[in-house]
């Protein structure tokens, strides 16, 4: 027990040390030197099998390939088209028939072409050189540009083919310069013996190139001739090189396949060598290609090393659950109080770092919460003191029976207008005060409405009104004193001045906004209207004559902000001529104690 304390109350730089020390460090160097001398001699064995099935299945095809192709220069030796071609001499043969001999040439060497997709391109010369044929694909022949035929070496030949190292042409094959590889014969007169022409059959390299170029890794597939020279390979940039550059003599030492060291790397060499000129496929990779994954793969991870990991995992689990679990708390709670929980707190286990901070963000979240309760104390105080102070200065009973006298001494005189006015004042400033209440269903302020306008109707005649409550919204809870203070504006503002037809119009309902219900008015009038500068001026604490602008409408814009917060509040449409419109929107209350809570 005093051991686990101890480590309990080591820093978490010190535990994290430990842990990564007992777990990680002796199963990763026994994994590591293990697993790595294990598939490092089997990747190695697949390798070179995998090596010698491929270079025998090139090698094979390349053979195949060059066999066919030797097999159609060898009928191409006694093609009568060729023959005759060769043989004309302008004595002979009328002018017509010599054209009709040459076309057949040039059809007879277009159709050699298409027999095989990697013949690229024919040319026949005559012996002395003056008679050039060709495919229709080529362009650009003439007699040095076919120089660079050995015809020496088709001659020594006596008949027998002879292949023709990589080389680029001079000529155009497809309107293009290409490396070519060529076999070449020579033509002897079948019926004396006598040579009269050779023939050429081109291979396009990089057609060549494509039976072998299909591999993932950074490898290098080639034909090299016996002195190293590359002839072929799948990457077009080492064609025509030397592979001593690339990597010393390994490459024309190696027979069969082996790894061999090339500077700093090894190299994985598989090579066999073709029926043709000494010629042979190779195929080079650095081992680093084919092992890079392979130590994962290993018997060793299903045994020992299956086991030796597990092992690893339950104690990591074990040891960072252990340590991180104070933090993930100390987080969490930090999450909650930041979204308002202050009542959120965090268990201290241990008197290490975290227990530390944890304790003092315990004692930090309860000094916030005794000052948020003593400052929402002290505000909910002063709002009462100014109101009661508001209340005391008016003397309610006072103006009440005032009023009442008023009126009963009306009726004595038969003065019933002037009695209906002083009780629709009394009753307007009864509800008004509302015993110092600060909210009130949404009937009593239509009543309170209804009385002011009374009043106001009353004293100018050319204006009327109209009130229109959704009947929904009757028990609804609104603050005291919402609406009057937005038509008694609408009346000073708009309809006073207007001659006749002034209409003022309330109306209130309930509409989604942000999809949740709201509580909407629009308190509107037909009066002259507002200009767009006019509008920007309200909300402005501009000082005039009669005092503060629209005192009013923004007096009614912060009680809704300090009360309800964004997005609550007044907008205001106006155009000129056409009167405002002014609409407000609150949360909907329909228990008078879900409205005092936001208070």
């Amino acid at each position: 027990m005093k051991a686990i304390q101890v480590f309990q109350d080591m820093p978490i730089r010190r535990k994290i040390q430990l842990i990564n020390v007992i777990i990680i460090l002796p199963s990763i160097v026994f994994l590591t030197v293990t697993l790595y001398q294990m598939t490092l001699h089997q990747a190695e064995e697949r390798a070179l099998r995998s090596s010698e099935q491929k270079v025998g299945h090139i090698t094979n095809t390349i053979n195949t390939l060059f066999n066919d192709i030797e097999n159609f220069s060898k009928l191409s030796m006694i093609n009568k088209t060729y023959q005759s071609a060769l043989m004309e001499t302008g004595a002979e043969n009328s002018e017509l028939q010599q054209l009709d001999n040459v076309q057949s040439m040039y059809a007879s060497l277009n159709t050699l072409v298409e027999s095989n997709p990697y013949i690229d391109s024919v040319v026949i010369q005559s012996m002395d050189g003056s008679k050039i044929y060709y495919s229709d694909n080529m362009s650009n022949v003439t007699v040095p540009s076919v120089q660079v035929y050995p015809k020496e070496q088709l001659i020594n030949a006596k008949g027998t083919a002879v292949w023709i190292e990589t080389f680029e042409s001079l000529f155009l094959v497809n309107d293009q310069h290409k490396n070519l590889l060529s076999i070449g014969r020579r033509i002897i007169n079948i019926n004396d013996g006598l040579l009269i022409g050779y023939i050429y059959i081109n291979i396009d390299e990089r057609k060549l190139s494509k039976i072998y170029s299909n591999d993932d890794l950074r490898s290098n597939i080639m034909i090299v001739n016996p002195e190293g020279k590359i002839l072929s390979a799948n990457r077009a940039e080492v064609v025509s090189q030397s592979t001593q550059d690339l990597y010393g003599r390994i490459l024309i030492d190696v027979d069969g396949s082996a790894i061999v060291k090339s500077g700093k790397q090894n190299i994985l060499v598989s090579s066999k060598v073709l029926d043709k000129n000494g010629w042979r496929a190779v195929y080079a990779v650095p081992t680093s290609e084919f092992m890079k994954d392979q130590w994962k793969i290993t018997m060793f991870i299903i045994g020992f090393g299956l086991t030796g990991l597990l092992l690893a995992l339950v104690l990591s689990i074990i040891f960072s659950k252990w340590i991180t679990n104070p933090i993930m708390m100390l987080s969490r709670a930090m999450t909650a109080v930041g979204d308002g929980k202050l009542h959120t707190r965090t268990m201290v286990s241990a008197n290490d770092e975290v227990g530390r901070l944890s304790y003092k963000f315990n004692e930090m979240v309860s000094r916030i919460q005794d000052l948020m309760h003593t400052i929402n104390q002290e505000e909910k105080q002063k709002r009462k003191l100014e109101l009661q102070l508001s209340y005391s200065q008016i003397k309610p009973h006072f103006l009440y029976n005032t009023l009442e006298m008023i009126r009963s001494m009306a009726l004595m005189r038969q003065a019933h207008d002037i009695s209906k006015v002083v009780k629709s004042l009394g009753d307007f400033y009864r509800m008004s005060l509302n015993r110092g209440q600060e909210i009130i269903p949404v009937s009593q302020e239509q009543k309170h409405l209804e009385s002011y306008l009374f009043i106001q109707t009353s004293r100018y005649h050319h204006m009327n009104y109209r009130i229109d409550f959704d009947s929904r919204i009757q028990e609804c809870w609104i603050p005291n004193m919402l609406l009057q203070p937005l038509v008694e504006n609408a009346i000073y503002h708009g309809l006073r001045e207007k001659q006749e037809g002034a209409l003022c119009e309330i109306s209130g309902w309930i509409e989604e906004m942000n999809g949740i219900d709201v509580l909407c008015f629009t308190v509107k009038d037909n009066g002259n209207g507002m200009s767009e500068d006019k509008l920007k001026r309200i909300w402005q604490y501009e000082q005039t004559e009669h005092g503060l602008s629209s005192f009013g409408i923004r007096n009614i814009q912060e009680r809704i902000r300090l009360r309800y917060g964004q997005p609550y509040g007044i907008t205001i449409f106006s155009l000129p001529g056409e009167g405002v419109e002014v609409k407000l929107r609150i949360p909907l209350i329909v228990k008078k104690t879900e409205l005092e809570e936001r208070i």
